[in-house]
This record gives structure tokens, C-alpha cells and sequence, in this order.
């Protein structure tokens, strides 16, 4: 486990802003974290930086289409920056629930139509609290099933202690120290600038999940098309 300490000194060293067995000082450390932080919250809107889903549930309310999600919502957990996938389970039959976006969901003609099962959810990840919209509004009370990015948390302190998945700690001090390079008016060696972007790359790479592509083909007829029935 390393702290938000022990990333900021190491990229304070590989700037040359510290030496071996020296410590920043106080202000130094402070405005370090200020850049670790911006950083990390930059890393949490790319894809390929999430290394882990994670899911929760929601025991839907009849004639309800809205829930919000966030610390003492619906959902209560921590806001996520972006949910990957949903569906419905009613009683043990699963019904998949596809993730819209808002341009699609204001296209929706009628949005007060109602059915036993959501077709569509959309999210709108509001700053404080996310909001969930689900289309039909749903008539009975099936459990919603949201898949959603874990991403990085910002560190409150440079003492706060964090475990982080394998590689993300030299990640996270190699480009660092690109990031405050500047404000110490270092230049980064190019060895430096080499292992930051081999080391965003592999965990980029090991990120990565395979995409499978399907057609729908009307969006307010059945919920999957059947090609043996014509659908």
C-alpha cells in the first residue's frame, strides 16, 4: 500500500526537486497533492482507466421513472462517473436494459408510457448526485441491476493510505512528476517521459474489454428483435 506521500516524493525525485532521503516541504507536499488529484480525476473520465466494474441494485418503485444515485440517493453509493450496463431481473428472468443517451432519450415521443419492464435507462451523472430515467415507466416492482466504473478516488491527505491496482502506483509518480514538472521549472529526461507513457499504456491496455456490437431495430417495439420471426 503506498500513501499520497510516498507518490508525490518519488515524483518530486524523478524531477530532481528533492534528492535521495530528502523530504518536500509542507507547501511543497500541498501543492503536489493538488496536482495528483487533478490528475486522477482526469484518468476517472477515461474508459480505459477503469479497472474494475462493480454493481448495485435497486428495488424499483411502480409509476417511479427517476432515481437518483450518489451518497444518500436511491442508490446509495459513491456517484459513478458513468454506468456500463443495467438490467431487470423479475423474479429469476433477467431482461437486459439498455444505456441511452440523452439525445435518444429526449426522442422518446411519449415518455410516460408504462410497462412491467424499463427498456431504457438513462443517466445524467450530475455533479452531486446522478440521476437514473428509466422508459416505460415501470408498473412493477422488479429489481434494476446497474453496472457501473470503479475508477480512482482522489486522496483527502498526503497521508491517506490507498491500495491501488498493480501498476498504477509507478503510473501514477511517473506522471506525476510530468505533471508538476513545471511549476518546479524541470525538464523531464525523455527516460522519465518514456516509462509515464509505457506505464498509462499497460494499464490502458489491460483495461481494455472487448466490445460487441449489435443492431436494435426499433426503439419502441419489442425489447430484442427476432430475426426468425421477422422481427
Amino acid at each position: 500500500m503506498a500513501t499520497a506521500q510516498t507518490i508525490i516524493d518519488r515524483a518530486l525525485r524523478l524531477i530532481g526537486a528533492i534528492a535521495s532521503g530528502e523530504s518536500p516541504t509542507t507547501d511543497e507536499s500541498t501543492d503536489a497533492l493538488t496536482a495528483l488529484n487533478a490528475m486522477i480525476d482526469s484518468w476517472r473520465n477515461d474508459r480505459l482507466m477503469v479497472y474494475a466494474l462493480s454493481e448495485s441494485t435497486l428495488t424499483l418503485t411502480p409509476t417511479d421513472a427517476s432515481y437518483t444515485i450518489g451518497t444518500g440517493g436511491n442508490i446509495n453509493t459513491t456517484r459513478p462517473v458513468k454506468i456500463e450496463s443495467a438490467f431487470c431481473r423479475a423474479g429469476s428472468v433477467d431482461f437486459p436494459v439498455d444505456v441511452i443517451g440523452k439525445a435518444r432519450y429526449d426522442a422518446i415521443p411519449d415518455k410516460t408510457t408504462t410497462s412491467d419492464i424499463p427498456d431504457f435507462l438513462y443517466y445524467d451523472s450530475a455533479v452531486t448526485t446522478g440521476n437514473i430515467n428509466l422508459w416505460p415507466v415501470p408498473t412493477t416492482a422488479n429489481v434494476l441491476h446497474v453496472t457501473m466504473w470503479t475508477v480512482l478516488s482522489t486522496l483527502a491527505a498526503v497521508s491517506t493510505t490507498v491500495t491501488l491496482p498493480p501498476g498504477y502506483e509507478r503510473a501514477l509518480a511517473y506522471n506525476l512528476a510530468i505533471e508538476i514538472a513545471p511549476e518546479y521549472e524541470k525538464t523531464v529526461s525523455q527516460e522519465v517521459a518514456k516509462i509515464a507513457r509505457e506505464s498509462l499504456a499497460a494499464l490502458k491496455k489491460i483495461n481494455s474489454r472487448q466490445i460487441i456490437a449489435y443492431s436494435e431495430l426499433s426503439i419502441n417495439g419489442n425489447r430484442r428483435g427476432d430475426i426468425y420471426a421477422g422481427d
